[in-house]
This record gives structure tokens, C-alpha cells and sequence, in this order.
């Protein structure tokens, strides 16, 4: 059923109404002069009437994007066929309860997707608001809620010193990102968002997105939601490595011979966008950079996790985080890069001896720990490699986080093992949290696991709205006083409950990491992961 907005500042909307929610698609938040310039807001009200019916072109990346994540997750959804575009794919869709108005002043949820930074949409069929916000609407927690998209892989992360001084700024996806917060505030209210109660929220990539924009000095929203990433998983790398992967891109794009940086320039701009895609390996393109301003530094475990310190900058100015994790959130990166398990031992005993070439005691704790020998098989091996990582990468940032916010920090810890068939089945893998809180799986889960999926998204609805979805960690600690919040296994009783200790018991998290942070610091500990992914 059609639904007309009257706005002050965009003109009029048309969007859609069904199951008690308005949904108003492919709206687009700012246009681009080409793939590579700077995001220039749109503000200014529109002559016809907006078509906000249907979804919006997608940003350029791997045409098989959505079949993969779904892949992943192990259930498939119907899929949308949609165009995608490297100059009109900045749009976002807002989705409100049926009967919102410009004074309801509802809060905001604003969902950036993950996917590696290379590959996602706001218009991928398990991101569909509608369940959503209809649940919100029946536990009386009512939100208005924003999926946005930005550029991707080299459209939105290629650098070098030629682009830079051609005017092309780096870390072109974070700020589409940041221009489309922007005109949230701005606008949000018009759709009945409140501009000053807006929640952050991302996945993966996109919580390691969340937590990039609190580097901001400027305040941008007013809660964040980091899920199963931080900006320790997407690590950025300064410009002398990008300048490497600019070198290789260019030769992969067969520009090498272009006599001038004018021409190789303007071929980026104009050869088609799938080659670019299709030519280019997704591994050079999915790291921001230290571009001083947007990213301005390497990010650290030790400052992150101390209340004295200002990084990032959003503990000044954000009032409350959640962080969470799967409990094997590293299965994405078997999945993605499968090469991995090849060699694993040797490989991680390597890159161990490398990170910590002066604590060979150390070193062997670590292996054994893990239980990763030497000689083992792959088979034997990559569990344990797997485990570290996933401590590393996933695990260890969240209670990093939550150590050093300074306002109310929340951990939860999703534990609901995969339901359907593949290789994660009966294990909590990558992106399955994602299926339970936006219910769009809801009818392919058991009664006892839709209320596990119910709980998990009211419990969101209740940070959105300002309320204590359950104790928040005592401020400098994760030891003293910490509770987070479980989800799963529903084969245990109470299966959306609370755990007193971070790791240990119910809380399905393992120790072994924290055995060693009293003679290695976690950011040493990481350079183990970042070794390993070069051997």
C-alpha cells in the first residue's frame, strides 16, 4: 500500500506500507561527481514526487556477494536482482511503524552492513527491516530504523600518493558512511526519528565501521552497537602499503605502462566497473588507511582498554556501547580464505617465533596452549589456529571495549548453535547472530530458538530507547563486577541469561589468551594473526 510523506527539506516521498511498518527505499543520501570523488549530500527538496518503493541501485562489488554471506550462514532467503552503480549506489532505506509522523521522535537505529568491506547492501534480503520494526512496535519499544549504502573495494578504499594529489581522498566507503550519519541528523526527524537519539550500529566490517566513526573529535550519535568487529579487525595500514597494493591494482588493471598518473587516472574512472572488480583481488582493497584525519592512527589494545585515554574519542562523547561476539566468529575467515589451513601449524609456530622473537618460552606456551603442534595435520592444527584467532580478532576487542568506555559498556555473547545444514551446524558461526536479530529466518527456527532471536532484539530495542538492557561492566575491569549477557545454547536452560565472568562457564569464552597478557600485551599478541595471513 502506498504511504506519501510531506517533508519541509526532501519535498514528497512515496513509500510503501505493509505488516504495520512504512518502508521508504533507495533514498539517496548524496551523488557523486564520478566512482572516485567526494560524497556531496543531498539536501535539497525535489521537484516530483520521490519514488521510495523500491530499493536502490547497490554499490559496486562481487555480483555473487549475497549467495555468499547466505552461504555462510547456511539458510538461503529469496534474493533481490538488483543494479548495482559506482556513481548512484549512495543511497539508505528507512523503515517506521505504520502511523509514525514527524512528532513521534521515535529513536533511530542506523545498521551498517559488514562484509570485509568489499561486498554487502542494505537492500540484501536478510537486512529487510520489516520483522523488525514490527517486533519493536509489539514490545512497545517502537524505533525508526536506517540501513545505508557505501562504496566498496576499490571505489571506496583504493589510495596512493598519484590519487591523493589528483584530489581523490582515501577511506572513500568510512566517509560515505560519515555523510550518510549526517544527513540521518539532519533529516531523520522529518521520517518521526528522533536526530538526537540515534544509535550506530554495524556487523563485522560494519561494527568495525562503528567503531572507526567514534574516532570522530566531533559527537555523531548518541549510542553504538559494535557486533562481531572493531576496528581491530579491519586494521588499517598506512600509506606506504596502500602505495604497494595502488601498484599492484594498477598492473592487475593492465595500467602499468600508462605514461602518466592523468591517464592512468582517468582510466580508473571510465573502464567499466565489473572489470574492476573482476581483475582486482578483494585482499588489496579492504583495509582503510592512516589518512590522519578520518583514520588518524593506528588503533591499540592499550589505550583502547584504558579509562584515562581519550582513543578513541567517541568514550568523550558517546554515551553507551554494546560489543559482542559468535562464539566462532573466525569461521569467516576459514570460509574466506581456505588457504589458510594449509601448512597451519608450521605457519603459526612461524609467525608466533616472528611476533615474539625474544620470548621463546612464551612462544611455546601460546602453541601448546592452543594446541597447535609443529607437526600436526591440518585437520589436527587449524581448530586451534582457528580459536586464536577468533581470540584475537573477535573475543579479546570486545572486552578491550568494554574495559575502557567510560560511560555504560554491555558485552554479550551470542551462543546459539547454526540449526540447519553445512559445516558450522550446531556451531555459532559469523553473521548467524545477524539471522536471529532481524527475524527474517524467523520461520526456518525451532519455538525455543525464535525466542532466543526475540529476546536478542529486544534487548536492542531497550539500548536504543536508553534503558539498561542488563548490568553494564564496572568501568577499568573485566574481572570485578563484570556481567554480560548469553544467548544460547537453547539445549541449556535459561537460555537467554546473564554470566557473572568473562570467559569460563556459561559464558562459552576461553581464558587462554588472558593467561599470557601479564608478560605480552594483546596489540603482540595480534601481530601473530597479521604475520600468519602473510605466510
Amino acid at each position: 500500500m502506498a504511504a506519501v510523506l510531506q517533508t519541509q527539506h526532501l519535498g514528497t516521498i512515496q513509500g510503501k506500507s505493509g505488516d504495520g511498518v512504512t518502508q521508504y527505499l533507495g533514498i539517496k543520501y548524496a551523488t557523486l561527481k564520478n566512482r572516485l570523488a567526494d560524497a556531496v549530500p543531498v539536501d535539497s527538496p525535489r521537484g516530483d514526487t520521490l519514488d521510495a518503493t523500491k530499493d536502490g541501485p547497490t554499490a559496486v562489488s562481487l555480483p555473487i556477494g549475497c549467495d555468499l554471506e547466505l552461504m555462510h550462514v547456511q539458510h538461503a532467503l529469496p534474493k533481490k536482482e538488483l543494479p548495482q552503480s559506482d556513481i548512484d549506489c549512495l543511497n539508505l532505506n528507512i523503515a517506521v511503524p505504520a502511523g509514525t509522523t514527524a512528532s513521534s521522535r521515535l529513536p533511530v537505529f542506523l545498521f551498517i552492513h559488514g562484509g570485509g568491506l568489499v561486498i554487502g547492501a542494505n537492500s540484501w534480503p536478510q537486512f529487510d527491516y520489516t520483522r523488525l520494526v514490527g517486533l519493536s512496535v509489539e514490545k512497545k519499544l517502537p524505533i525508526v530504523a536506517v540501513s545505508i549504502n557505501y562504496r566498496l573495494g576499490a571505489f571506496g578504499f583504493l589510495t596512493s600518493e598519484e590519487l591523493r594529489n589528483a584530489g581523490y581522498k582515501a577511506n572513500n566507503g568510512l566517509r560515505d558512511q560519515r555523510v550518510a550519519i549526517d544527513w540521518v541528523r539532519k533529516h531523520i526527524h522529518e521520517f518521526g526519528g528522533d536526530a538526537d537519539n540515534i544509535t550506530v550500529a554495524g556487523m563485522s566490517a560494519g561494527g568495525a565501521s562503528v567503531t572507526y566513526h567514534l574516532k570522530s573529535e566531533e559527537a555523531l550519535f548518541k549510542r553504538a552497537i559494535a557486533m562481531s568487529g572493531t576496528y581491530f579487525l579491519s586494521q588499517p595500514l598506512p600509506y606506504e602499503v596502500h602505495e604497494q597494493n595502488y601498484k599492484k591494482a594498477i598492473s592487475a588493471l593492465g595500467l602499468s605502462n600508462s605514461s602518466s598518473p592523468e591517464e592512468r587516472i582517468k582510466a580508473l574512472l571510465e573502464m567499466p566497473a565489473a572489470d574492476v572488480v573482476a581483475q582486482l583481488p578483494p585482499s588489496i582493497l579492504s583495509s582503510p588507511a592512516i589518512d590522519g584525519d578520518i583514520v588518524p592512527s593506528t588503533p591499540s589494545h592499550s589505550e583502547t582498554a584504558s579509562t584515562t585515554s581519550d582513543a578513541p574519542r567517541g568514550k568523550n562523547w558517546c554515551e553507551d556501547l554494546m560489543v559482542g561476539d559468535a562464539q566462532i566468529d573466525a569461521s569467516i575467515i576459514a570460509f574466506l580464505f581456505p588457504d589458510t589451513a594449509k601448512g597451519c601449524a608450521k605457519k603459526f609456530v612461524k609467525a608466533a617465533n616472528t611476533a615474539l622473537s625474544t620470548q621463546p618460552a612464551i612462544v611455546e606456551q601460546i602453541v601448546k596452549s592452543y594446541g597447535v603442534a609443529e607437526e600436526a595435520s591440518d585437520d589436527e592444527a587449524f581448530p586451534g589456529v582457528l580459536n586464536f584467532i577468533n581470540d584475537v580478532l573477535f573475543f579479546s576487542p570486545a572486552l578491550t571495549f568494554a574495559q575502557g568506555w567510560k560511560g555504560n559498556a554491555y558485552v554479550y555473547y551470542f551462543n546459539e548453535g547454526n540449526p540447519w545444514e553445512g559445516k558450522w551446524k550446531g556451531r555459532t558461526n559469523h553473521i548467524l547472530d545477524l539471522a536471529y536479530l532481524f527475524q527474517n529466518f524467523r520461520e526456518f527456527l525451532s519455538p525455543d530458538q525464535q525466542a532466543v532471536g526475540t529476546a536478542f532484539a529486544e534487548d536492542f530495542f531497550k539500548f536504543c530507547h536508553g534503558q539498561a538492557p542488563w548490568p553494564a561492566v564496572t568501568k577499568g575491569t573485566v574481572s570485578n563486577g563484570f556481567t554480560a549477557r548469553r544467548y544460547g545454547p537453547t539445549s541449556e536452560e535459561n537460555a537467554a541469561g546473564t554470566v557473572a565472568q568473562a570467559y569460563g562457564g556459561q559464558s562459552r569464552r576461553r581464558s587462554t589468551l588472558y593467561d599470557f597478557t601479564d608478560q605480552v600485551s594483546l596489540d603482540e599478541l595480534a601481530k601473530i594473526f597479521t604475520i600468519f595471513m602473510t605466510l
